[in-house]
């Protein structure tokens, strides 16, 4: 289902990461542009926004659509701030984490209608857009694909369908996960098996003698990990529930879901004391930095980005493979259209997908199998596909051809426009297909 791509040229592309903030770009040279905002997942941020926010309590950009004070600036070498120079828009970008990213987008938490404009602080408030914004989000990121009581939400709590049509949802990024540690004593790097990574975080395994091969050392493992709503926690997860099916049983598995919480339940009913919680994948980072004899799970790529200033965090390599050098630039996946997550299987845990009957519009709900790219070993085996979402229709004139072009822009060639920071060796991957990844796909779906 997926087959590494050269980059040719020499050419570097760029993609995602992850915490709570709002990044943007503007461009002197615009007299008018589009104001585009959203956010959610931190993996991408890296490759959405560049690296500027390295301050896990960061959540906006002075730079962006809706400036705040304090705020990161967003780099003109990523993704998003290409974009913004080659189109004279603006951008912001909110990082709140997948789950409620996409609460945000669907004015829903499945219980309470939820308003779209407010704060960014990484909760449901919103994605930091001024109430002079009538609009809503004009797009959300997430790391986990929408399911189906997800696309639900937004016609029965989040009052939207009437409006806004539906969500449309497109693929457009990779980003290995690392396992994240600071072990002062040791002085090589830690070489996990996937059965180890399943030990450590289901809580089977509790000391770093059982990691390290030093029987001595019987100091208890202190786990990190993401207490909102992850991506990364899914991925994590979808990884585990493939690669120790034989570690599980019917009654005892990992459960593939957002919440980390939820993938442990079978093997902890509360979470073990002395875990620690943390909102957003740099905040994994920092929590690790601060606290010798932790592990925890992080972009890749805010981890090599963080790196410099948080000198005691190191990665493992699991199975043998590097989240650097054994992660493509570029990767194809098989696209399929209208399928969302539809639960687990109840004896396996392992994420189930189904058809979807579209509110209207088809063929726009784009979702890559989780299945597929759970455990590839000839490869980093742990990884996330981050997406976009956008509305189907309710997008102004003004705005709709910046949204299309801010989607579509995952798939354009950068060879010319300063997308710089991505690549081999990042931790991210682009991703292309046989069909959907296209920006004609992209304008056919994000309508007026």
């Amino acid at each position: 289902m997926f087959k590494c791509i050269a980059m040719e040229d020499g050419r570097t592309r760029f993609v995602t990461a992850a915490v709570m903030l709002v990044l943007g770009f503007s461009v002197a040279s615009a007299a008018m542009g589009t104001d585009v905002f959203g956010g959610g997942a931190t993996l991408p941020a890296g490759a959405y926004v560049g690296f500027n926010f390295l301050n896990p309590a960061l959540k906006q950009s002075a730079n962006t659509a809706f400036p705040t004070s304090g705020a990161a600036s967003v780099s003109s070498t990523s993704l998003f701030g290409a974009w913004a120079a080659r189109t004279g828009n603006k951008v912001s970008y909110c990082q709140t984490g997948s789950g409620n990213g996409k609460k945000i987008f669907d004015n829903s938490d499945g219980t309470n209608h939820l308003t779209a404009i407010g704060a960014c602080d990484g909760t449901t408030i919103g994605f930091g857009a001024p109430s002079s914004i009538l609009v809503n989000p004009h797009f959300a990121s997430s790391d986990a694909p929408m399911s189906v009581t997800e696309y639900d939400w937004f016609d029965v709590t989040g009052g939207k369908k009437t409006q806004y049509g539906e969500p449309v949802q497109f693929p457009v990024v990779a980003g290995s996960i690392a396992v994240i540690y600071r072990k002062d004593s040791l002085l090589t790097q830690l070489n996990l098996t996937s059965p180890q990574v399943c030990g450590v975080f289901s809580g089977a395994i509790t000391k770093w003698s059982d990691l390290t091969g030093n029987a001595s050392d019987t100091t208890t493992i202190k786990v990190v990990f993401r207490s909102d709503g992850s991506g990364s926690s899914f991925s994590l997860a979808n990884h585990m529930a493939a690669a120790c099916a034989d570690m599980s049983t019917a009654s005892q598995h990992f459960i593939v879901d957002q919440s980390f919480a939820t993938v442990i339940s079978q093997y902890k009913s509360t979470i073990p004391a002395g875990w620690l919680g943390v909102n957003g994948d740099p905040s994994v980072v920092a929590a690790a930095e601060s606290l010798d004899g932790t592990i925890g799970y992080a972009a890749s790529a805010n981890v090599k980005a963080a790196a410099f200033i948080t000198p005691h965090v190191k990665y493992a390599t699991v199975g043998g493979k590097d989240p650097y050098a054994d992660f493509p630039a570029s990767l194809v996946v098989l696209v399929n259209f209208d399928r969302v997550l539809r639960g687990v299987t109840a004896t396996t845990g392992r994420p189930m997908t189904a058809a979807l009957t579209p509110f209207g519009q088809t063929g726009c709900m784009l979702l890559v199998d989780p299945a597929g790219y759970a455990n590839i070993t000839s490869r980093y085996p742990i990884m996330a596909v981050s997406y976009l979402i956008a509305n189907n229709k309710g997008n102004t004139s003004a705005d709709v051809d910046a949204v299309r072009s801010l989607i579509g822009s995952a798939y354009a060639d950068h060879a010319t426009d300063g997308v710089t920071t991505i690549g081999a060796g990042t931790g991210y991957a682009y991703l292309r297909a046989a069909t959907g990844l296209t920006q004609a796909k992209v304008d056919s779906c994000v309508s007026i």
